[in-house]
Order: C-alpha cells, then structure tokens, then sequence
C-alpha cells in the first residue's frame, strides 16, 4: 500500500475521549465476519489502536497496514497509553458483565488475557514493521486512492455517537471507500449499548448520494449483547471477489 500526501484533518474527538483498543484477529474475524478469501485481501484497520490483527495477518503471510493517531507518540509513550486503555478496557467491562457474552470470549479472565496478549503482539510487530502502522486520522487518511480492497472500521463510527454527528459518519466513510470499494463497520450501537436506526439511517441516505450502497449484515458471534450487525458500505457497481 502507498501512503499519499493528503493533509491529516485533525480527530474530530479528543484524545482522551476514545479507548486505544487491543483485540485479536479472532474478534476481528467474529466482527466482521472475515474468511479466508478476505484475509488474502489488501486490508486497512482504522482506526488499528492496539489490536493484534495486522500483526497476525501479516504473520500468515497477508497483506494489512493499521491507522491511528496514536501511532504518532513515541514507542515508550504508546505502550503506557495502550496498557492504560487495556485498564480502562477490562474495568468498564466489569462494570456491564451483564452486557456481554462471556461463553465467547471465555469470561472476564479469558478476555482480559486476549486484551493483554493482542496489546503485546501489536507493539512487537510495530517494532519490527513500523511501516505497517501509519499515523493518521479520519476523515483524511495518509493512503493513497484505491492502495487496499477492504477496510474494516471497529468501535469509532456509531460508538462515539454522543460526539460525532451524522456529517462526522458520512465523512469517515466516504474517506475509507476513497481508499478501498469495500468498507466494514461494527458495532451500530453506541458505547452504551444503545441502537441508533435514526443516525444509521440517515448516514445511508447521504451515502446513496455519494454513490455508496450500504446494507446491515448480521454478526454471527457477538461478544457484546446488543451489537448483532455490522455496515457494509461499497461503491456502486462493487462486486465482492
């Protein structure tokens, strides 16, 4: 994939407001619903935070780079934000156990160990593959047009709902279909919880007038409770390979 030099839009959010997050290809692949013939596509992870997923695409000798503002900071400085996050992370789901399905990630401990080793793996690779982690923001990525065929956006769209309105979602989406035709989008609920048909609505209406066609597809194993679909968003005349 080729970086372009496109202008960095600062984030929208602050700093603060969004968890770093550290999850395994094995979240991504129940997210997202990936197979094989996904995982042999050119991917992007945005925002990449701290998962292990193009860490362990890469490892199975695929193609991913991941992009984050985060990736900015100096090596020692993400690291402590990271394992922070991870903190943050596991006492937030201790706090709305009854939220989640524990027989998937294997309880609280289970998934604490998945957070902690995805976090680990993630900075390992960073440290031998710096190129595969790229510091950026939406809506305006350092990627240059068409440089990968499948975006996979994870807990930003939709969860931040409380501080990014409709023109942030349709403008985050219109960047990543710039840079691949196909983009996945998960969770639809807020970090809460709770569902948003009025905003994932109205983010597919302007989207149908950007020449996107979307549509809900539903998640076969989610961990949290009420986030049972992801968005598929691809340019019109799109087909899947």
């Amino acid at each position: 994939m080729t970086a372009s030099p496109r202008t960095i839009h600062p984030p929208t959010l602050r700093d603060a407001d969004v968890l770093v997050s550290a999850r395994s290809l094995g979240e991504y692949v129940d997210m997202f619903g990936l197979d094989e013939v996904d995982l042999r596509r050119r991917i992007v992870d945005c925002p990449g935070g701290a998962a292990s997923a193009v860490a362990e695409i890469c490892a199975a000798g695929g193609d991913a780079v991941a992009v984050d503002p985060q990736y900015a900071r100096g090596a020692d400085e993400l690291r402590a934000r990271i394992h922070e996050d991870v903190d943050r992370a596991v006492s937030h789901l201790q706090r709305r156990e009854v939220q989640y399905d524990w027989d998937v990630r294997g309880g609280l401990a289970g998934h604490e160990e998945i957070r902690r080793r995805a976090a680990e793996q993630m900075l390992d690779h960073m440290a031998v593959a710096p190129e595969r982690y790229i510091a950026g923001a939406l809506p305006g990525l350092p990627l240059a047009d068409d440089s990968a065929d499948l975006v996979l956006c994870s807990h930003l769209l939709f969860t931040y709902a409380d501080r990014l309105d409709t023109a942030d979602h349709v403008a985050a989406i219109v960047e990543m279909a710039r840079v691949a035709p196909e983009v996945r989008i998960y969770p639809l609920v807020d970090h809460a919880g709770n569902p948003l048909p009025e905003l994932v609505r109205s983010v597919i209406a302007k989207l149908k007038k950007e020449r996107l066609t979307s549509r809900i597809e539903p998640v076969v194993r989610p961990f949290q409770l009420a986030a049972t679909t992801q968005l598929v968003v691809e340019r019109t005349g799109h087909c899947r390979p």
